[in-house]
Parts: structure tokens; sequence; C-alpha cells
């Protein structure tokens, strides 16, 4: 069974399983848009709150080879079935428990959750594809996932405002049980394999492991590109830009912005700046995805690393409102481009019977940069040092450009990759 969207067959299995995936991203997404302005409703520090944002971040370093074991052990299936189990009960605790300690182990549970969850929605999108359509696969998987943490950021906010953490964390974890019990309801039932049903391709050797993941990424050196690619573009987009953009914005233009007639505080210009980013992963990854299956993968991802480094350089170049904002787009579609283009390379070269294996480590790299972003984009005190960062991630994203194109090959088939 398919469904078009952006005009293309989409499998129902991989729109069914992301979207159980997005369901159980809401609570984790409302945390980040409601806990730092209110960490007194959870009777905590805003220390502490900093210590429970980066948890799930931190733990996935260990649990994302966790998740590869089992599904070496068990099949893509029985995992994922847990994973939304226990993701119903951490966004229930998010809601009720004031204990800092209940709350870091929630965390915790859910950044190991996450780490299964996000490979079981690759699983399903690299075994429901072809060469033909696998980037716009990928695109349609960090759409629909990416609308989860915008229902739970913006929906999150408005009806705490009106009933509390409390029952908005359980209704969000009244919906992400729905989201699971229409994947369990469905997933046989379409033909899923992947994280809908064990396929034959999973590897039952239980020697695999993440040790043998990592040697096999390291001794690939395109697979090593993708992996390091990944790193630095979750470390520049996710962590310097996004995590430094208010600051930017402030240092640069003041308490105020006046654009078309109208004055915007510099808080709600960065929400507006960053809710066009979210808009870009929503509505340009398919077509991003799609372009890069007709055009060829390597074209496509050197082109969104050079796009990504030229809107840094333009931001370092301190540009009038107007140009900030052209290098920002050129940031965000290189940001979401890369999400989806590096996910899809990753996958093809993952060899099938180490696929678990391999992209557990390929997600352990993505989570370092994300760990580490913040640090680095919170960490700079003055305009002079952050156009400095912007300008060394600028160099950064060219240099990778450069490695990935000479280490690419041409595919068979003259289908350049």
């Amino acid at each position: 069974m398919t469904i078009r969207l952006f005009g293309e067959p989409v499998p129902a299995s991989v729109l069914i399983v992301c979207g159980a995936v997005a369901a159980t991203l809401l609570g984790d997404s409302m945390l980040y848009a409601v806990m730092p302005s209110r960490p007194e409703d959870w009777g905590l520090s805003i220390g502490s709150v900093g210590i429970l944002l980066s948890a799930n971040r931190l733990v996935r370093l260990l649990t994302n080879t966790l998740a590869g074991r089992l599904f070496i052990w068990f099949g893509p299936r029985p995992p994922f079935a847990a994973a939304i189990l226990l993701a119903i009960g951490t966004t229930a605790t998010y809601g009720w428990a004031t204990s800092f300690a209940v709350l870091l182990v929630a965390r915790m549970v859910w950044g190991t959750c996450w780490s299964v969850l996000r490979l079981g929605a690759w699983w399903t999108v690299l075994d429901r594809s072809t060469d033909a359509n696998l980037g716009f696969l990928m695109g349609i998987y960090a759409s629909v996932v990416r609308s989860g943490s915008l229902v739970g950021v913006l929906a999150g906010g408005l009806l705490t405002d009106v009933i509390g953490h409390e029952w908005t964390l359980t209704i969000f974890a009244a919906v992400t049980g729905l989201g699971g019990l229409a994947w369990l309801a469905t997933s046989r039932s379409t033909g899923a394999r992947g994280a809908a049903e064990p396929a034959a391709a999973v590897d039952r050797d239980t020697s695999a492991s993440g040790a043998q993941g990592l040697g096999i990424l390291l001794a690939d050196p395109k697979l090593l590109t993708v992996g390091i690619g990944g790193l630095v573009g979750m470390l520049v987009f996710s962590g310097l830009l996004a995590a430094s953009l208010g600051f930017y914005f402030d240092e640069r233009f003041g308490d105020e912005i006046g654009i078309a007639g109208l004055t915007i505080g510099i808080a709600s210009f960065t929400g507006i700046a960053l809710a066009i980013r979210f808009a870009f992963d929503l509505l340009l990854g398919p077509t991003t995805g799609r372009l890069s299956d007709r055009l060829g993968r390597t074209p496509a991802i050197v082109t969104a690393f050079v796009l990504g480094a030229a809107g840094l350089l333009l931001l370092a170049a301190s540009p009038p409102l107007g140009g900030v904002i052209a290098a920002l787009l050129l940031a965000f579609l290189s940001s979401t481009a890369l999400i989806v283009l590096l996910h899809a390379r990753a996958g093809e070269l993952a060899p099938g019977a180490r696929r678990a294996a391999v992209l557990s480590v390929y997600a352990t790299f993505l989570d370092l940069g994300a760990a580490l972003g913040p640090l680095v984009g919170l960490s700079l005190g003055s305009l002079g040092v952050l156009r400095g960062a912007f300008i060394g991630g600028g160099v950064l994203l060219v240099l990778i450009a450069l490695v990935y194109r000479r280490v690419a090959t041409p595919a068979p088939a003259g289908h350049e990759y």
C-alpha cells in the first residue's frame, strides 16, 4: 500500500513508522520549549534543567551501539515496540515527577529509546526503498519526524499556559500511545519490514558489535567521510548556529529589528528564524532527497556543504539585515539537505550484514556533534569570537566537501553517488 506525497508514492509502512516516532518526540520537544522558562514548576534550578536537557543526548553516545545490538539479537520489531512503551512512560513521568533524580533517570531512558526509535525508522526507510527513491523517502522521514518536534514545541507551550504542564504531558503520553497502537495494528498488514517486522537481512551473528561497526566505518573512506560530515553538520548547525543565533542578533541589531515597516523584538525574531528552520525540514526534506535520487548523491552532498559554508561565511562578514536573512536561508537549506542526504548515503554504504552495527556508530557521530555543539555555541562571549567561529565552521564545511568529492566514486549503471 502506498500514499502519494509531494507527487511521489510513499509506502504506508514508512509513514506509519515515522508517524509513531514523531509522536514519541512530543514530550521531549515540549521540555526544551517550556522547562527553561518555568523550572519552578518542576521544583528545579536552571542549572538542573540544563543537565536534564543534555542527559538524553549524552547517554546516546553509549546507547546507540546498544540499539544496534538489540536489533541483531531480537530483530527490529521487539526493541522498537519496547521503546515506544518506554517513551509513553517517560513522557508521563516528565509531567508528574518533581524529583531531579527521577527526571534524570527518565531523560536517560528516553535517550536510550531514541537510539532504538531512530534506528528503527532508518531501517524501515532503507528496507522499503530502492536506489531510485531512497533520498526521497529519507526526506519523508525527516519531514514527518520533524513535525513531532514542531507540534511539541508549539502545542506544548500553548497547552501548558492553559492546563498546566502535568496534563499537557499526560495528553502527549496518550498521543504517543495512540501512535504506537497505530503502528502495532497496521505494521504486519501493510507488509512492512524493517522496524515493522524483522527482515531477512537482519544479521543474526551476535558477535557483531559497535566495535565492529566502528571498524567498518573507519576502514571505509566514504563511510568515514559521511560520519565526519554528519558530526560537523550537527556541530555547526544544531550547535554553533542554533545556540548562538539570539546572541548574534542582539550584538548586531540591539533589542529590536525593523523590517518591512515593523519593529520586532530580538527574541521574537530569533523564534521566527528557528521556526523557518523547522519549516525547511518539513517542506524541503523530500524535495532535496528526490533531487539527489535523480542527480546523484555526490553532487547534492557537495553542494549542500558548500551552501552551508557560504551561509556561515556571509554571517561572519556582518552584512546588513538582508544579507543576514540570505545567509540564514543558505545555512538552513544546507542543514536540511545534509540531514537527508548523509542519512541516505550512510544507509547505502553500510554492509547489509552489518547494517545495524554501522548505522548505530554513524548515529553516535551525529550525537557527538549535537552534544558538543551547544557547548561551543554558548561558550562564545563576544561577536568577534563568534564571527571567527563562523569562519572556522565555513572553512571546515568546504574542506569536508573537497574530501567527500575526492573519496566518492561513481556507482554502477552510470549513476554517480
